[in-house]
């Protein structure tokens, strides 16, 4: 029997208690995006009953607002065999003995590892003092703790790193370029890391169905994929079964599967030679050159015979 192969993310919030200027989907104290919890329950108990989702993910927002509502998810998922994963900006690591106490509720809830999105952004919103009590009390426990941490040319984390300290001894550090989507869009030009696109940026790196508190599906958990129109339809309209049925005969998600994004700069330069998927030279990354291909609706328009001509030679073959 194959292996289950899709990995599936809950963005089911979007309130979070920080307002950090970097952030790809806009959540703020204030935001008020979200999908509703019975469509949430609803999402969950369609997915468990899914031979092929291996794991589900939550993400915000800040979804350790609502502590409890989040732990019970994640035990209902782990309770049916399914990896559980979960995003946090560990605000909630106040002490050591409140931290221990957190992740003792994550393990008992079967969590498995942690991700810890904490970097010069979060750090006015949440003091390191924080997460160097979460880092602590995770040796403790069963949890596997991985600290994510978003960079900037401006906000390189590296002082942070050192006021963190022995804490990060034995803990999984990435660190990856700020990317321009959500509030990130207003920071200066000049703060982003970009450099010239390689063989690899021409491939997405991975493929997530992610249940977005906007109430749209989307293809990919790449943050630039939420400022496209690039979606599987709406939340809670269709089966999971239709999503990835849809996923799998969108016509564009096919070719960028099968020869990457290549294939659609070189048509796009054929009849828009001006526009910009037919002009960009350097990216952050493969999400950014994913978004700035699918955002330019004109040009995806104008290569759809292309995209057709594509796909007849493939039935042909």
């Amino acid at each position: 029997m194959a292996e289950p192969r899709w990995s599936v993310g809950i963005n089911f919030d979007s309130k979070c208690n920080a307002r950090c200027a970097h952030c790809c989907v806009s959540s703020s104290p204030n935001a008020t995006a979200n999908l509703d919890d019975d469509l949430v329950d609803n999402i969950v108990d369609e997915l468990l009953r899914e031979p092929n989702v291996r794991e589900i993910g939550l993400t915000g927002g800040e979804p350790l607002i609502r502590r409890a509502r989040t732990m019970s998810i994640i035990a209902r998922i782990t309770a049916s065999g399914r990896v559980a994963s979960c995003v946090t900006n560990g605000f909630w690591g106040v002490t050591r003995r409140a931290a221990d106490r957190v992740l003792a509720e994550f393990e008992d809830a079967g969590l498995r590892e942690l991700t810890l999105s904490y970097d010069d952004f979060h750090s006015p919103y949440v003091k390191p003092e924080r997460i160097r009590n979460i880092l602590d009390a995770s040796h403790d426990r069963r949890i596997k703790v991985v600290l994510n941490m978003c960079v900037s040319r401006s906000k390189d984390s590296r002082a942070l790193l050192a006021e963190l300290g022995d804490s990060v001894h034995g803990i999984q550090i990435t660190q990856f370029p700020v990317v321009p989507a959500g509030e990130a869009r207003s920071l200066p030009e000049s703060d982003f890391h970009r450099r010239p696109i390689t063989r690899g940026m021409l491939h997405c790196p991975g493929n997530q169905v992610i249940f977005h508190n906007d109430g749209n599906v989307y293809p990919c958990c790449s943050p630039p994929i939420f400022d496209t129109r690039m979606t599987l339809g709406r939340a809670g309209a269709q089966s999971f079964e239709q999503v990835v049925d849809t996923f799998e005969r969108n016509a564009l998600l096919g070719i960028m599967q099968r020869e990457g994004f290549q294939w659609f700069i070189d048509a796009i330069r054929r009849v828009a030679p001006d526009a910009p998927a037919a002009t960009v030279t350097e990216v952050v990354s493969a999400c950014e050159l994913r978004s700035i291909v699918f955002r330019d609706e004109e040009s995806i328009a104008l290569i759809r015979p292309q995209v057709d001509a594509y796909w007849a030679a493939v039935d042909a073959a």
